[in-house]
């Protein structure tokens, strides 16, 4: 568990591009349906065009104006068009905790395949996409965009190594993203949410009250949560203060899950109390049709 750097088989960006191509097409579907269609029945995503007359078959009669039929002395409907300019922003945890891996990919490495995901499907149906990388300080950042050039920027700093590590700062992190992203934006929060300060709760609520949406993606490793019995005495290495502990991993056990509970729990409550969208997903699972489940449930 003791992760100093990032390991030298980091996801190269060839093996990068061909996981987000192998899982993207089916968010892309997704992001049609929950980010232009589910947000405009809401009310938030489509404005008025204009009157032009009614259709009979065609038109659905609920969108008749009888105000506006009364002047003209015949049916008039009103005519809404869809708000294209929506940006989605992808605010990624790049600290120390993310470099952990015991089955499979390291949680750094599953958390840009899945924010590569987002970006490519955000691109693809019309949107403007940006990108914040942060560990106890903003790494990268790219405004939002829908120049597919962009994607290919983002991508090289999911791979590059410098952009990886250090401590973490979710508050700033936060702050950052408001102050510099308008309003009528969707923020995709991804992280394993351990070690990010103890004040992002608040800030996790003023998003969710600024942006159109907020999506909280906890991604974990297997160890993050739960240990076997039998393990043993370990040196273990903390990620953030490179403090190494011995430790009785079967005197530690309950204790452990305990606390990674309540952490979770508490994330969960905080984005729940905010009227955000929140779910939990292993690096060892496929991610696709989890994330699939959850942009598509109501909150």
């Amino acid at each position: 568990m003791e992760t100093d750097s990032l390991p030298q088989e980091f996801t190269s960006l060839d093996d990068l591009t061909k996981e987000i191509d192998t899982n993207v097409n089916r968010i892309i579907d997704v992001f049609r349906f929950i980010l232009k269609y589910q947000m405009l029945f809401r009310g938030g995503g489509i404005e008025f065009a204009g009157l032009r007359h009614y259709v009979l078959g065609e038109d659905d009669a609920k969108r008749i104006d009888w105000r506006a039929s009364l002047r003209a002395k015949e049916l008039m409907v009103r005519d809404y068009e869809e708000e294209r300019d929506l940006d989605v922003v992808i605010l990624l945890d790049s600290s120390a905790s993310m470099l952990l891996g015991t089955t499979g990919k390291l949680k750094s490495e599953y958390a840009a395949i899945v924010a590569g995901v987002l970006v490519y499907a955000g691109i693809e149906t019309g949107d403007n996409v940006g990108f914040i990388m942060f560990n106890d300080k903003i790494v990268a950042s790219v405004d939002p965009s829908k120049d597919i050039a962009n994607y290919y920027v983002i991508l090289k700093m999911l791979v590059d190594p410098r952009n990886w590590g250090g401590g973490a700062n979710l508050e700033e992190a936060l702050k950052r993203s408001m102050s510099t992203i308008g309003e009528k934006s969707v923020l995709f929060l991804i992280s394993d949410f351990i070690g990010v300060g103890d004040e992002w709760n608040n800030s996790v609520k003023m998003a969710a009250a600024k942006f159109s949406e907020v999506f909280g993606i906890m991604i974990l490793d297997e160890r993050d949560d739960k240990i076997p019995p039998g393990i043993g005495v370990m040196r273990l290495k903390d990620p953030f203060s490179g403090e190494v502990s011995t430790i009785n991993m079967d005197a530690a056990r309950k204790k452990y899950m305990q606390l990674a509970q309540a952490k979770e729990e508490k994330t969960f409550a905080t984005f729940h109390e905010a009227h955000s969208r929140f779910v939990k997903v292993y690096s060892h699972e496929n991610f696709v049709e989890p994330l699939v489940k959850y942009l598509e449930m109501e909150e």
